[in-house]
């Protein structure tokens, strides 16, 4: 059975403006204690809290700023955890797939780019990164959508 502290009321955390809100960081965290999100219903209750507190910045108190950062990081923690348009794989290790699946060198992508052959093996390393230009090419060249490469 769930405890009845671990239970999130979203009804108590909705009709609470910021001018309401306590300044001081054990005060918020008792209006609403801020935890790793799990639940639809939890993100809820966070949400509520957050956009209360959303565009306020500028007046908040430090514990004020400190609370709201820490709410905002468990929201963001439990968008990428739950985010179906999240890519499984990053843009260069789409590329690196691509590459070898055509059986291709790091001079070939260079060519492909447009640029001098060191550019295609300081992309494979990591040395630099693929660009919004490079993607486009990308995209055209292997017929995909260009985000997939960023």
């Amino acid at each position: 059975m769930e405890s009845p502290i671990m239970k999130t009321d979203t009804r108590k955390t909705k009709d609470i403006v910021f001018a309401d809100l306590p300044c001081d960081y054990p005060g918020l965290c008792g209006h609403y204690l801020p935890r790793p999100i799990h639940s639809t219903r939890e993100y809820a209750a966070a949400e509520a809290v957050a956009n209360n507190m959303a565009g306020y910045e500028d007046s908040m108190t430090e514990d004020q700023k400190d609370y709201f950062e820490v709410l905002t990081d468990f929201m963001e923690d439990y968008n990428e955890a739950t985010d179906p348009y999240q890519p499984a794989v990053s843009g260069l290790e789409m590329l690196k797939g691509i590459m070898e699946e055509h059986e291709m060198s790091a001079a070939a992508l260079a060519r492909i780019l447009g640029s001098d052959r060191s550019l295609g093996t300081k992309i494979l390393t990591g040395e630099r990164r693929i660009t919004a230009d490079h993607a486009r090419v990308l995209g055209e060249h292997f017929k995909l959508d260009p985000g997939v490469f960023l």
